[in-house]
């Protein structure tokens, strides 16, 4: 976090800047990443090792925030220990990506995030995939990610676990594209609960002509722990059109349920603008609402549901041959009194 010093876990000693851990770990892949591209080679029949860098930070934080109403006159309670629906802000958040190909068939993808998320929470994530081209129309890939987050109020304490993927995408023709994938998700929270949460996933994108794209999606959640288990459904549905404006439309419909008794609807739209060849704008607006069963209700949450509206530009600038520029500006308000910015900067560089 810019301009603030903490301890991590337990240590009474570690008071150094939480951006020297991003900045060692960009400094190491930036080391091994110039090393294995010192002599690029060919690889098969066609193809040769290149590699791409891409590095964002990110800040947000509430403008608005009022604490839920509350019984007790505590004022702990209130500031340490009651979590508002959202959480975790003010955040800054830092991202070095590696994507290396090997080849025309082999990608490695490989990222570390770090967030300073509050004055007492740090996250750390890591990131692997590695997909691999089949034939010419089916690709699979395998992912692993790691997240550790640590707390230091009111205890010391952490938490966190890692998630194992598989999956595959097939291209028909261009017109018809599918992808299956199944996600197992393992998670131990501070207190030592054990949540294991498997995952599903399966869509499909079908071309209906050359300006026009429709794309079906279904995502399985089932959550195991000492509670028993919670399935959960998410279905989305995306309409792409071009247009001769140099214009892409997207209308999205997000639908969320849970054996939990909640349930949520997410409509959103966004505009591309191709300003120019290398110069995109991109303006989303999304529209949700969370509707809790009575008795699935949080306390903090008023009327038992929640309704929020963001608004998103985003920048997107090609340089050069070899550089790309992203920018971002976000605004989100809910009818629980949070008003919240984010603000994002970041690039990518082809070596």
């Amino acid at each position: 976090m810019i301009a603030l010093r903490r301890r991590f876990g337990r240590s009474d000693i570690d008071s150094i800047h939480p951006h020297l851990h991003f900045r060692s770990c960009v400094i190491a892949i930036s080391l091994f990443i110039l090393g294995i591209t010192q002599n690029l080679q060919a690889f098969g029949s066609s193809g040769m090792y290149t590699t791409s860098l891409k590095f964002e930070y990110q800040y947000s934080d509430y403008d608005q925030y009022t604490y839920p109403q509350l019984d007790s006159d505590d004022p702990s309670i209130r500031y340490e220990y009651i979590d508002p629906y959202i959480v975790n802000f003010p955040e800054h958040r830092s991202l070095a990506k590696v994507v290396q190909s090997f080849g025309p068939l082999t990608t490695l993808d490989c990222r570390y995030e770090y967030s300073a998320l509050t004055e007492n929470k740090d996250q750390n994530r890591y990131y692997f995939r590695l997909d691999h081209d089949v034939t010419q129309m089916t690709t699979t890939y395998g992912a692993y990610q790691y997240l550790g987050i640590s707390y230091d109020s009111p205890d010391s304490s952490a938490s966190g676990g890692y998630m194992l993927m598989a999956g595959v995408k097939h291209d028909q023709s261009g017109w018809i594209k599918s992808e299956a994938s199944f996600s197992y998700d393992h998670n131990r929270s501070p207190d030592g609960m054990l949540v294991e949460t498997y995952m599903p996933m399966a869509q499909v994108r079908w071309s209906l002509n050359s300006v026009t794209a429709v794309n079906g999606r279904w995502d399985g959640y089932w959550s195991v722990s000492d509670s028993g288990t919670y399935p959960a459904h998410a279905f989305t549905v995306f309409l792409s059109r071009y247009l001769p404006t140099q214009t892409a439309v997207h209308l999205f419909m997000r639908y969320y349920t849970n054996e939990n008794g909640v349930e949520s609807i997410a409509p959103a739209f966004e505009i591309a603008q191709y300003v120019r060849w290398n110069l995109t704008l991109r303006l989303t607006y999304r529209f949700y609402r969370n509707r809790f069963e009575e008795d699935a209700a949080p306390d903090f949450i008023e009327n038992a549901s929640i309704t929020s509206h963001s608004a998103r530009a985003y920048v997107e600038w090609q340089v050069g041959a070899a550089m790309k520029l992203h920018f971002k500006l976000r605004r989100y308000i809910s009818d629980q009194d949070i008003r919240m910015n984010t603000y994002l900067f970041g690039f990518e560089y082809e070596l």
